[in-house]
């Protein structure tokens, strides 16, 4: 393919960085990447990297005709493919070139806190942050893609110290802590937080001392050099030094002890391991560490906190600890280098390239829509009046959806808004985990039950105390005819008593949405360890108990009280019209009457795995045959039928996040990680995993012997056979519904070893092993659930 890369502008910032970086990894994909745009500071990094550069008209009013003519030139001259545009004035500018250019796609990114939402609806957006992408499907947006700003971790890498030494010297600095800002220095979204780190600089000078260095340049440089200039004064020696822009800011993060930053910068940061504390608005500062890490996933780099005013004490609490424990800093370095790792170009520009393509197969349908078009007129148009306006009064402000970022936006929906009905009104889902948590079976269930239904999904109560827990919107729409509503309540959400209120607030936001909105549920469904098709026995509707595990038996894997879970499931299941279970045996283990519980097995996403080629992804070092276990680990997972497979000699792959409980079993996992033959990845999105199911030659499901363990129907066995690759499990699991010829069990550890080195030789077709379980994806346990909700139906109209 061919693309024109056309960036907002060639000043330093992230955004345009990152669009030259990616199409560099694009290129090395094989493809031709063209950058478009004004000259500018990067233009010494597009020719670094070895692109083709073509300079673009003077723009003037945004969006720009001359502009628009100028890339359908470009793109009939160069026969390009597709043309992306960068922020909201390329991306309109974008889409007016293809108008006439029927073989040309259109592609928008947008890496600023909110998206302009005169960006046409039919264009192909990628946006940086999980909470973004969310707001805008709740919108209407069908075609969204999260891809988090990457990060070149060849280029953006340590310089070890001789360079930092060098980069003090150049600017005057002495022994002192080092902390390290590279920003646009500009009065929207950024000002705050760095204004008042040069405050903190002088405020800790006698007991933390540092020097704070700040790279950039903006039209708010003058107002923070004078407050520099204060704080230097009242400290009586340099403190806070502003470098300006620099062409190449690596040689400053590479010398800092500490990074403040957001976005792009902030990811940067990290490659050189430095530790990072995330700075927003309103007093937003929070470091970077393992239990923050998911706050920044859901959010993006960048925050809101409680006002302005904290902010002073927020920031310093935060750079005290860092500045008085080199160890924590070097510790927290190693963490975000290896976080960062998520973000590669690599790994980001093979999304990219996979958007290009759906993009140009989809080109023919990105074509005028009269009805969008004017839609997105009328709002532009409005934003222009918006601008003219704020000119007048004094009020103008340059860089506008970074001012109002999302994460500051209330979003859900509005007094009288309703979901659409189809027939049978919505189903009610408590599901046992939050949306944002790893996408198992309720999340799974529900995504396919949205394709025929509207669902409405609450959440597990949170804490309002819990500040990562506030920043996500109480009602939103996570994709199309979902609705997410969240319950807030106390502390101890999890604890006796409180736990009981948290129950009941949840049961009492569902009941007051749906009145809110006159809508009368045609199923409730609860597959969640609290009592809440008691709770909400009021709510009309077929009501539904799903069992995804024995949720008694787990009690001590989750360190809940068992009386508290066995008689939340009984006070369920007396309040249920249906009740569905996982497994056949844990069907029975349920059944209260005559009448047994219906059999509704785990799913597997069928769409990720039905082209998956047999390539080994980056960074596997292992020799074939390679089998592996791709989940998790945790208590649930014997780790001696692991060791067997690595002592015969056969490479084990592990992907997965680790969750042992005892230190023993924490120490067990070590040792086998450290063997030779064995090779442990961490989470991953699961996005990626796909790849390393296509790499193995076997996977295995190793459960320990236990009745939690054999009530359960394990996920990954399916969706390593919907893989096309061939299951080894210890004889625990249930594997009803599977084809023996393609899932071995075992009892011992030799038996194990046997069935592996066997799967692992043999030479299936992964189409035979797909079609296997070419019956089994979401859509048909969604389809059997709606089937058996309709039966109920009609019993209780008879």
């Amino acid at each position: 393919m061919k693309i024109l890369v056309y960036p907002h502008d060639l000043k330093m910032g992230g955004s345009q960085t990152n669009a030259i970086e990616l199409a560099a990894a694009v290129s090395k994909l094989g493809h031709e990447c063209i950058i478009f745009g004004r000259r500018g500071t990067l233009c010494d990094r597009i020719d670094e990297l070895g692109l083709t550069f073509i300079e673009s008209p003077d723009p003037g009013r945004r969006p720009s005709l001359r502009i628009a003519r100028a890339l359908r030139q470009v793109a009939a001259e160069h026969e390009i493919d597709v043309i992306h545009g960068y922020e909201w004035p390329p991306a309109l500018e974008a889409a007016m070139a293809t108008e006439r250019l029927p073989d040309v796609a259109a592609v928008c990114t947008v890496m600023s806190m909110a998206v302009a939402p005169f960006i046409p609806s039919w264009m192909p957006l990628i946006v940086g942050t999980q909470q973004i992408s969310a707001v805008e499907q709740s919108k209407g947006r069908l075609n969204v893609t999260l891809l988090e700003p990457p990060v070149d971790l060849e280029h953006n890498a340590p310089m070890g110290e001789e360079s930092a030494q060098a980069f003090r010297a150049q600017w005057g600095l002495d022994d002192r802590p080092l902390v390290v800002c590279v920003s646009r220095l500009v009065p929207e979204l950024k000002s705050e937080g760095i204004l008042t780190a040069i405050d903190a600089a002088a405020e800790l000078a006698d007991t933390h001392p540092f020097q704070f260095v700040i790279v950039g340049d903006g039209k708010a440089r003058d107002a923070m050099q004078k407050a520099a200039d204060r704080s230097n004064r009242a400290v009586g020696r340099p403190t806070v030094v502003l470098t300006g822009e620099l062409t190449d800011p690596r040689a400053a993060y590479n010398a800092a002890d500490i990074v403040l930053g957001m976005g792009g910068s902030a990811l940067r940061s990290l490659a050189f391991g430095k530790p990072l504390v995330v700075q927003g608005e309103h007093g937003y500062f929070r470091t970077l560490t393992p239990d923050t890490v998911d706050e920044f996933r859901w959010q993006g780099w960048y925050g809101v906190g409680q006002g302005s005013a904290h902010g002073p004490d927020v920031l310093r609490s935060e750079l005290v600890g860092l500045l008085a424990d080199p160890a924590r800093r070097a510790e927290l370095g190693a963490f975000g280098r290896a976080a960062v790792e998520e973000f590669s170009l690599e790994r980001s520009a093979t999304r990219q390239v996979t958007i290009y393509r759906d993009a140009v197969a989809a080109r023919a349908e990105q074509k005028k829509r009269v009805l969008a078009a004017g839609r997105s007129f009328l709002q532009l148009a409005r934003y222009h009046v918006a601008q003219r306006v704020d000119r007048w009064r004094g009020r103008q402000r340059a860089d506008d959806f970074n001012v109002e970022p999302v994460a500051t936006q209330k979003h859900g929906a509005r007094p009288g808004e309703s979901l659409s009905t189809l027939a049978g009104g919505p189903i009610l889902y408590f599901p046992g985990v939050g949306w944002d948590t790893l996408a198992g079976t309720d999340r799974q269930l529900a995504t396919s039950l949205s394709a025929d239904s509207q669902i409405v999904w609450v959440d597990t109560p949170h804490s309002i105390l819990r500040r990562r827990d506030r920043v996500i919107p109480l009602v939103s729409h996570p994709q199309k005819n979902v609705v997410r509503l969240r319950a807030p309540t106390f502390y101890g959400v999890q604890r006796p008593y409180f736990r009981d209120v948290a129950n009941r607030r949840r049961a009492d936001v569902a009941r007051r949405y749906l009145k809110e909105h006159g809508l009368n549920p045609r199923a409730v469904i609860a597959s969640t360890t609290a009592p809440m098709l008691h709770l909400a026995r009021d709510i009309p509707g077929v009501h539904v108990y799903y069992a995804t595990d024995d949720f008694v038996e787990a009690a001590a894997l989750w360190g809940v009280s068992k009386r508290y879970l066995g008689s939340s499931r009984e006070a369920n299941l007396s309040a249920a019209d249906l009740v569905l279970a996982v497994t056949p045996e844990l069907a029975r283990h349920l059944q209260r009457g005559p009448t047994s519980p219906r059999w509704l097995p785990n799913g597997a996403d069928l769409g990720r795995f039905r082209e998956l080629e047999d390539t080994t992804p980056p960074g596997i070092a292992l020799q074939r045959p390679i089998v592996g276990v791709i989940g998790q680990f945790n208590s649930r997972t014997d780790i001696s039928f692991l060791e067997a497979v690595q002592s015969a000699g056969i490479s084990l792959l592990l992907v997965g996040p680790r969750w042992f409980v005892s230190a023993g079993e924490n120490e067990a996992f070590d040792r086998l990680t450290a063997m030779p033959g064995v090779q442990w990845i961490d989470a991953l999105p699961r996005d990626a995993l796909a790849p390393y199911l296509a790499t193995l030659d076997a996977g295995l499901t190793p459960y320990r012997d236990s009745m939690f363990n054999r009530r359960s129907y394990p996920l990954k066995t399916l969706e390593y056979l919907a893989s096309g690759v061939p299951v080894v499990m210890t004889d625990v699991a249930s594997r009803a519904g599977l084809d023996p010829a393609f899932v071995a069990t075992a009892t011992t550890t030799t038996e194990f070893v046997e069935r592996v080195a066997a799967a692992a030789a043999s030479t299936p077709s992964r189409a035979a092993i797909r079609h296997s379980v070419a019956s089994d994806g979401w859509d048909s346990r969604a389809a059997q659930l709606t089937e058996w909700l309709n039966e109920e139906a009609r019993d209780e109209r008879s």
